[in-house]
C-alpha cells in the first residue's frame, strides 16, 4: 500500500539477548469491543454508553488510522478536556516475525458520542519502545498481565488491571484483521482493544502502561503526561 511512512525504533528483548530494529509505520489497526467473552464486551460498552456513546454495529470492528497519529514519546497534545488512554497489547510485523508490546489508544470522549471512528483519529496511538517476540510468550499468552495507572490532580490510581485472556487471543484478533484487511500487514501496529476500566473513565492529566510476563519475569512499561491544548490560552 503507497502513501507516507514514518520510522520508529524498538528495542527487541528476547530470551537470547536485545537488539533495536527500525520499523517503517505508514498507518495503523485499531481493534475495538474486542473481548474475548460477551461479559467482557458488555463491560466496555456500558461504560461508553454512561458517555452518551451508542454501541457498536457490529464486534469485533477495526478502525484505520494514520500514521502521523503514532507516537513513542513521553507527553501528547490533545484539543479537548475529555480524553482517557485504554491500556491494550499491540502485534506488529517486521522481517516476517510476529512481535508484542503495550500501548494506548487514546480517545477524545467528547467526539466519541458523535463518531467513533473521528474520536480515535484524533489523539495519538502511544506505543511502548520494547518488543517481546511473540514465540517467547505465546505458550502463557493468557498469563500475560496488562495494567494501568492514571494521575489526577495529584492522586495516582489503578485504572485496568486484567490478562490477556480478557482479550480476543493472538491468532483469533489476526484472523479477524485479515479478513478485513487485504494487503501485507508488514510495519502495520495493530492494537487489540482494551480492557475494562475498574471504577469508570478518568480524564486524567498522567496515563502510565505496563505489560507484565510472570513467567519469563519481564516487563515493558511506558507512561506520558496528557496537555489538553486548551491551558495554552490565559484564563480570565
Amino acid at each position: 500500500m503507497g502513501g507516507k511512512i514514518t520510522m520508529f525504533n524498538f528495542f527487541v528483548n528476547r530470551v537470547s539477548g536485545s537488539e533495536e530494529i527500525t520499523v517503517q509505520i505508514s498507518y495503523m489497526l485499531n481493534a475495538g469491543y474486542a473481548g474475548r467473552t460477551q461479559e467482557k464486551v458488555l463491560e466496555h460498552i456500558e461504560e461508553l454508553e454512561k458517555l452518551g456513546v451508542s454501541g457498536p454495529t457490529e464486534i469485533p470492528i477495526l478502525f484505520p488510522i494514520t500514521f502521523n497519529q503514532a507516537t513513542q514519546e513521553q507527553q501528547i497534545d490533545v484539543q479537548g478536556e475529555q480524553t482517557s488512554g485504554e491500556i491494550e497489547f499491540v502485534l506488529l510485523l517486521h522481517a516476517g516475525e510476529w512481535f508484542v508490546t503495550v500501548g494506548s489508544d487514546h480517545t477524545d470522549r467528547e467526539l466519541e458520542q458523535f463518531s467513533v471512528e473521528k474520536s480515535k483519529q484524533a489523539c495519538p496511538n502511544v506505543l511502548a519502545s520494547c518488543l517481546w517476540p511473540v514465540t517467547e510468550v505465546i505458550e502463557h499468552w493468557d498469563q500475560i498481565h496488562l495494567r494501568a495507572w492514571v494521575t489526577k490532580d495529584g492522586t495516582r490510581v489503578i485504572y485496568q488491571d486484567d490478562t490477556l485472556a480478557a482479550l480476543l487471543p493472538y491468532s483469533v484478533l489476526l484472523d479477524f484483521v485479515r479478513s478485513k484487511v487485504a494487503h501485507n500487514l508488514d510495519g502495520i501496529p495493530i492494537f487489540s482493544g482494551t480492557i475494562a476500566t475498574l471504577k469508570g473513565l478518568i480524564f486524567a492529566d498522567f496515563f502510565e502502561m505496563e505489560m507484565l510476563d510472570p513467567v519469563l519475569k519481564r516487563s515493558i512499561r511506558h507512561q506520558y503526561s496528557i496537555r489538553p491544548l486548551t491551558q495554552l490560552f490565559a484564563t480570565k
